[in-house]
C-alpha cells in the first residue's frame, strides 16, 4: 500500500481540529492542545518526519529526554496525544502501524509537587478574596477541598440544608463521588448565594461558573496577593494541609477529598 506523505507536525494539527476539538470536551481539547504545543516546542527529530518513517525507538528517546524537566502527568499527556493521533493516522491509511503502543514513561520522571498555602499566605488570600465579587468561591474551596470541576457541577439539588452536606455527583475519579460535610462557614456561603438557575455557583453575569471563570478568579488572586503559584488545586492542598495541622487522621482526610 502507498501511504500519503504527511509529517507528524501536519497530522497533529489536523487531528486536533478534526478528532479532538469537534468531538471532545473543551477541557480535553485544551489539555491535548497544550501537549502538542510542548512537542512542537521541544521539536524532536520525528516531529518533521513523515508519519510512515516515525519509529518507536526515536519516540521513546524523546520521552526519556523529558524526564528531568516534566512531571509524569505531563509526559503521560504527551504519550496519550501521540498514541491517539497515530491510532487515527493508521485508521486513515496514513501509516502502517502505531509506534506509540509500547512507549513507557521513565521511572525517574519527576512527580508534580503542589505547594499549599502557608497559614500566613492563606490569611492574605482570604483578606483579598473578601474584596472580590467571586471571593466567596475562594473561601468555599478552602473550606471544602473540592476540585474545580466538582464545584462547577454543583446544583441546588446537591445541597442538603438539614444534613449540612453537599453531594458530589461528578468527579475526576470514581472515588470522588461522595458526600461532603459542611462547616458552618461553608454552609453560610451557600445560604447567601443567589438562585440564578440550577447550578449552585454563578458568575458575575449570573451564568453557571465555568473553569474559565475560576481561572480568571485565581489569576486575579495571584496579581493582588503577589502569590504566583495560586491555583484551584492549591486551595485543595491548603484545605488538606490545614486539616493535617489540626490532627485529622489521613484516612478520614482521604475520604473527604
Amino acid at each position: 500500500m502507498t501511504y500519503k506523505k504527511e509529517t507528524v507536525s501536519e497530522w497533529l494539527d489536523e487531528w486536533l481540529v478534526v478528532y479532538v476539538k469537534s468531538n471532545l470536551a473543551e477541557k480535553t481539547y485544551k489539555c491535548y492542545k497544550d501537549a502538542v504545543r510542548r512537542i512542537r516546542r521541544e521539536s524532536p527529530p520525528f516531529y518533521s518526519e513523515y508519519l510512515t518513517n516515525t519509529t518507536e525507538f526515536e519516540i521513546q528517546v524523546f520521552v526519556n529526554s523529558l524526564a528531568f524537566r516534566y512531571a509524569k502527568s505531563t509526559l503521560n499527556d504527551i504519550r496519550v496525544v501521540l498514541n491517539q493521533s497515530f491510532k487515527a493516522a493508521v485508521q486513515n491509511d496514513l501509516c502502517e502501524k502505531n509506534p506509540i503502543v509500547h512507549i513507557s514513561i521513565p521511572k525517574n520522571a519527576s512527580q508534580k509537587y503542589v505547594r499549599p498555602l502557608t497559614q500566613e499566605e492563606q490569611v492574605l488570600v482570604e483578606s483579598i478574596a473578601k474584596q472580590d465579587p467571586l471571593g466567596h468561591i475562594v473561601f468555599f474551596f478552602l473550606y471544602t477541598g473540592l476540585r474545580s470541576n466538582e464545584l462547577c457541577s454543583l446544583t441546588w439539588q446537591d445541597y442538603d440544608c438539614e444534613k449540612e452536606t453537599i453531594t458530589i455527583r461528578k468527579s475526576k475519579t470514581k472515588a470522588g463521588i461522595r458526600i461532603v460535610p459542611l462547616i458552618p462557614e461553608a454552609k453560610s456561603i451557600i445560604e447567601h448565594l443567589p438562585h440564578n438557575g440550577d447550578h449552585l455557583f454563578s458568575s458575575t453575569r449570573n451564568g453557571p461558573v465555568t473553569e474559565s471563570v475560576l481561572k480568571k478568579l485565581y489569576m486575579r488572586m495571584r496579581k493582588k496577593t503577589g502569590i504566583k503559584f495560586i491555583t484551584n488545586h492549591v486551595y485543595r492542598h491548603s484545605f488538606a494541609t490545614r486539616l493535617v495541622e489540626l490532627g485529622v487522621e489521613y484516612k478520614a482526610l482521604s475520604k473527604l477529598l
